[in-house]
């Protein structure tokens, strides 16, 4: 997004100066103005100067202002709620954003404001900020603009960022556990291999005696970590630096993609969350009116995963010639049967949305069933291991000390 300088003087006369990314100029003067600031420069900042971050401000998302799921679907319920109360919409928007505590969401609501006072539609003026209403939101309102329904697609919207919130949640509060689990154990055993072994490893040397196999692994890798520490450390991130530029490549994101929807156990999470995700976002953009052609090309930025969005997308193709959507996506060999026998049910009787609601809500459930599941044999199973590190060490330390007892008695 480009950046610009500015300089603005507010109600007491004093200059501000700074930066501001922003689409466009216009976007950066909407709002200074709607803010009550007096405007006396506005300039793009041209081209980048010496070195530049964009690859690792990309790869690790510095700087991009981004609102939360969770603050734009409660942002969604309030204007539905003040649309619902036949509040106009530029009132409402404007009420909404007095109640915004995030500043990026306030300001892009201030924006949008002025710039449908001066004309514009709310869909339109929503496209000015990719980093909080994205292709869903803004084709959504488009169609309940023309339909004369910006309420119910509202209220809608809000229900489905709510259930999305909720599933990427439960899969949070799933996995936590674990992560926490993994991170104290790695604490436990840095601090051993730092602290605890390089002291008895003085004491060894002192007595200059035969030690045994695992004592010499163990004193081996303790003393590789204390000396090269952070030529390990340079390793991981070269690693994942190349790791994250190969898979941002066309071969590598395919490669990527399959081997997240194939991987052991995890595969099987990672393609139900695609398929929940597929099935309810294309029933909640044709319940609201969006032509089935543009919401399988939202549909496909949705997914999140290459592969399925390649299938998605000669589906779409496959449409256009006269073709229904069942079978594209049976041929692509993606998509387990009972979701093509449901989607083909569906496009028979009429009721298509309302059967990728139902196959969305089997297998959000089915989801929130694997990950318990999976918590479930990850805890023993991590804990066992945690054991068995810790019980090699203790050994391995343990074993000279007794035969150092047997040898002075």
């Amino acid at each position: 997004m480009p950046l610009f300088a500015y300089k603005i003087i507010d109600a007491n006369g004093r200059e501000k100066r700074g930066t501001i990314e922003s689409p466009n100029k216009a976007t950066v003067k909407s709002k200074f103005l709607a803010e009550g600031y007096y405007i006396t420069e506005i300039k793009e900042r041209s081209g980048n100067q010496g070195f530049s971050f964009d690859f690792l401000r990309k790869m690790f998302s510095f700087g991009v202002k981004r609102v939360p799921l969770d603050e734009v679907a409660a942002m969604t319920r309030l204007l539905a709620t003040l649309q619902k109360a036949k509040i106009p919409l530029v009132e409402a928007i404007d009420a909404v954003a007095q109640q915004q505590e995030n500043p990026v969401m306030k300001d892009a609501l201030i924006i949008i404001k002025g710039k449908m006072q001066e004309g514009y539609s709310f869909s339109k003026s929503a496209r000015e900020f990719p980093n909080i209403f994205d292709d869903l939101f803004c084709n959504m309102i488009a169609a309940g603009e023309e339909s004369g329904a910006t309420d119910q697609v509202l209220m809608r919207l809000s229900g489905f960022m709510e259930s999305q919130v909720d599933l990427k949640n439960k899969v949070k509060s799933a996995m936590t556990y674990p992560i926490v689990l993994m991170c104290v154990a790695v604490l436990v055993v840095g601090v051993l291999f730092t602290v605890v072994i390089p002291k008895l490893s003085k004491m060894f040397e002192d007595v200059k005696m035969a030690l045994p196999l695992q004592t010499k692994i163990l004193l081996g890798l303790s003393s590789f970590i204390g000396n090269w520490w952070w030529l390990v450390a340079i390793l991981i991130f070269a690693a994942v630096v190349l790791f994250k530029r190969y898979i941002s490549t066309p071969k590598g994101e395919l490669w990527w993609a399959k081997v997240k929807i194939t991987a052991p156990v995890l595969g099987r999470v990672n393609r139900q969350v695609a398929i929940s995700r597929f099935a309810e976002t294309l029933s909640t953009l044709l319940h609201s009116g969006v032509p089935i052609l543009n919401a399988l090309d939202i549909v496909k930025k949705i997914i999140d995963n290459k592969i399925l969005e390649n299938a998605v997308g000669v589906a779409r193709e496959n449409i256009k010639e006269g073709e229904s959507i069942a079978v594209p996506l049976k041929r692509s060999g993606e998509f387990p049967p009972i979701v093509i026998q449901m989607i083909a049910i569906g496009e028979q009787s009429g009721e298509l949305e309302e059967m990728l609601e139902t196959l969305s809500a089997s297998y959000t459930k089915e989801v929130t069933y694997t990950m318990e599941k999976l918590t479930s044999m990850l805890e023993p199973l991590m804990i066992v291991g945690l054991a068995g590190v810790i019980g090699f060490i203790v050994f391995a330390v343990v074993m000279p000390i007794l035969q150092l007892n047997d040898a002075v008695g």
